[in-house]
């Protein structure tokens, strides 16, 4: 389970000396604990990962806003909290497999077929493994041409 490595992986940080891989790992551990109080029970690996894709998203928020106002070591300290994150989450896909995915979605779903109806689609394959605003960019450049 994914909530079982980061704890272990935590653990391991702590000793080793690792203060900044430590307290990203700190940080996630937190965000798992007020997940599991808002729902009431464990999480499981689909959950953790929804947490964990929120937050890398509020580090890449965080990390743009500190380079936008000048602020690199704080912008240094979000990235690497991000890239400790992205460790646990699976690949990204690759803009040639996301094609390949709204080409075989697109085909199925016929001519009649609606941005929203292949957006649906598209996200239930992919399962986590790509930004929302991606694929929402490369179907309306499928639909566009």
């Amino acid at each position: 389970m994914i909530v079982e490595q980061v704890n272990q992986d935590f653990v391991a940080a702590l000793k080793a000396g690792d203060k900044p891989k430590a307290e990203a790992l700190r940080l996630l551990k937190s965000a798992f604990t007020n997940s599991r109080i808002q729902l009431g029970h464990d999480l499981n690996d689909q959950e953790a990962l929804k947490v964990i894709k929120k937050e890398m998203k509020s580090r890449v928020e965080a990390r743009d806003m500190f380079q936008k106002n000048n602020r690199l070591e704080q912008a240094a300290q979000e990235e690497l909290e991000r890239s400790v994150y992205a460790s646990y989450a699976p690949a990204e896909l690759t803009d040639q497999e996301l094609n390949e995915i709204i080409n075989q979605v697109a085909s199925s779903a016929g001519t009649e077929a609606n941005f929203g109806q292949i957006i649906g689609q598209v996200m239930k394959k992919v399962d986590g493994r790509a930004d929302g605003t991606r694929v929402s960019t490369l179907v309306k450049q499928h639909l566009a041409g």
